[in-house]
C-alpha cells in the first residue's frame, strides 16, 4: 500500500486524474457486464415463455423487451426492432466511454510524464547539484510512472469495451432471432383465430 502510494506521488499531480479514470472504466465494466450477464440469463430463461412477465423478472434489457412486446401487441416488426435498439442503445453509450478513457488516458499520463521532465531539468539548472545526471535520472524515472499509470488504465480499458460490445453484438443478435420468431409465431396465432372464425357452410 505505501509503495502504491509512493509511486502516485511520484508520477505527479496527473495521477490524480488517471486514477480517477482507473475508477470510472472499472466501475462502467462491472456494471455492463452485470447488466449483460443478468440479460443473457433472462433471455435463456425466458426466450420460451409466452405470457405475462413473471413475478420477480424486472430489470434487465430482456424483461424490459418482453414489457413493451406484451404492452405494444399490434407493433410492427419494425417497431419491434427500434424499441429493442433504443434499450440496448443505454448500455451501449456506457460502453462507448471506455473507448474514450482508452484514448484519453495515455494522454494524461504522456502529460504528465512532460511536466515532470520540464520540472525536473528547471530544478537542476537553478539548484546546480553536484550530481545533475543522478538528479535527472532519478526525476524523469519517477515522472514516467504517469506515462505506465495511463497505459495500463488504457489497456485495461480497451479490453473491457471490446469484450463487452462483442458481448453486446452477439445478445443483440439474439434478441434479433427471438423478434423473427416472435413475429412467426403471432403470424401463425392470427390465421388460427381467423381460420376458427371462418362461418362454416352448410
Amino acid at each position: 500500500m505505501l509503495r502504491l502510494l509512493s509511486l502516485l506521488k511520484a508520477g505527479g499531480i496527473m495521477m490524480l486524474p488517471i486514477l480517477l479514470a482507473s475508477i470510472v472504466a472499472i466501475a462502467l465494466i462491472l456494471e455492463a457486464w452485470w447488466i449483460l450477464s443478468r440479460s443473457r440469463s433472462r433471455y435463456d430463461e425466458l426466450r420460451e415463455w409466452h405470457g405475462p412477465l413473471p413475478k420477480g423478472k424486472r430489470g434487465d434489457l430482456f424483461s424490459v423487451l418482453l414489457i413493451w412486446l406484451h404492452g405494444h401487441p399490434g407493433a410492427s416488426e419494425d417497431e419491434q426492432r427500434a424499441e429493442a435498439s433504443s434499450i440496448l442503445a443505454g448500455i451501449e453509450r456506457k460502453v462507448g466511454w471506455l473507448n474514450i478513457i482508452a484514448a484519453i488516458a495515455p494522454l494524461l499520463g504522456l502529460l504528465g510524464t512532460v511536466s515532470g521532465m520540464i520540472y525536473n531539468f528547471a530544478l537542476v539548472a537553478t539548484t546546480r547539484p553536484t550530481d545533475p545526471l543522478n538528479q535527472l535520472s532519478r526525476g524523469i524515472s519517477e515522472a514516467l510512472v504517469s506515462t505506465a499509470g495511463g497505459l495500463i488504465v488504457a489497456i485495461i480499458s480497451a479490453l473491457g469495451h471490446h469484450w463487452l460490445m462483442n458481448g453486446l453484438e452477439a445478445f443483440a443478435d439474439d434478441i434479433g432471432k427471438y423478434l423473427k420468431g416472435y413475429a412467426r409465431n403471432r403470424a401463425e396465432a392470427h390465421g388460427h383465430e381467423a381460420a376458427g372464425a371462418r362461418p362454416v357452410n352448410a
